[in-house]
């Protein structure tokens, strides 16, 4: 039996008190893909199995995940005594962190997690900057910049950390027949964003398909926007929209490859010693961008 991570028994614990995995991500602040793979990694390190899903989509724990909860919740409740001794914030993660990115990952990738970070450190505030602008760290306009792509090497002394990759799939509205989908125009964007990944995908897609909706845009977030509306169908992240109900996947034939994009954090290196940093940064790295 391999060693488990202590970290996973919450994961458990949540799983078992709200029963199904997207409630158990909310209680957490976290995706039901987190909530699957931890589950699944906790199985694998004891080599049992924890839960087994009934006939209306609940999970069930099994005998063994019944004597492992046991010992989990007195983990829990010894947990939260030590926190109750540690005092008051001057002896916590204090202070406030300045997070720029574009405003589409905060408003979808990194305000709904902020509340996860919050619990775990109640005396750290967060100030978001939603800007797409590239803020100077070395004048402090920012603690830390999440950003689309590696950054170029500059003069500053930063150091980058690749976070993960955004995953991108072809959605239109849920509202839409199946046959009304097929003949759906591409949202493709201007001229000025032909650079972007996605962008490069959707202009030969429209081209080999000769179906291109009347609409070019110039942001995911509008993306979004027009296809929700039904104006066509066009690529959007799977992390932000598979679980949305105006959405749709638009299936593709097999072996259609996808573009992807990669999420890098920016951070200057004097600033390593800052607990409030550190704090965030380990957000940062454990949010889910797949």
């Amino acid at each position: 039996m391999q060693d488990h991570d202590w970290n996973d028994l919450k994961y458990l614990l949540a799983l078992r008190r709200e029963g199904k995995l997207a409630r158990a991500g909310r209680a957490l602040g976290v995706s039901e893909t987190t909530v699957a793979r931890r589950i699944n990694a906790l199985e694998q390190a004891l080599e049992t199995n924890l839960f087994l899903r009934s006939a209306n989509g609940r999970y069930e724990p099994t005998d063994a995940a019944l004597q492992i909860l046991t010992h989990a919740e007195s983990i829990e409740a010894e947990n939260v005594a030590i926190g109750e001794m540690s005092g008051d914030c001057a002896r916590k993660v204090t202070g406030s962190v300045r997070i720029s990115s574009v405003p589409f990952i905060v408003n979808h990738l990194l305000v709904p997690g902020v509340a996860a970070l919050g619990r775990l450190h109640p005396c750290l505030t967060v100030d978001l900057v939603p800007t797409s602008e590239n803020l100077d760290l070395s004048k402090r306009e920012a603690d830390l910049a999440v950003r689309f792509a590696r950054p170029h090497a500059g003069g500053l002394r930063t150091k980058a950390q690749k976070l993960g990759e955004l995953s991108f799939a072809v959605y239109a509205a849920s509202s839409l027949s199946s046959t009304r989908v097929g003949d759906l125009g591409w949202i493709t964007y201007d001229d000025a964003n032909l650079n972007l990944p996605q962008a490069r995908w959707l202009e030969n897609a429209a081209k080999s398909s000769n179906l291109r909706a009347t609409l070019k845009i110039a942001d995911i977030e509008t993306g979004m926007q027009a296809v929700a509306a039904g104006i066509g169908k066009t690529l959007l992240p799977s992390a932000v929209v598979s679980n949305d109900p105006r959405f749709r996947e638009v299936k593709l034939d097999v072996g259609a490859r996808l573009p992807t994009r990669e999420i890098w954090l920016l951070s200057h290196v004097d600033q390593t010693s800052r607990l409030s940093i550190n704090a965030a940064k380990d957000w940062l790295s454990n949010l889910d961008w797949v």
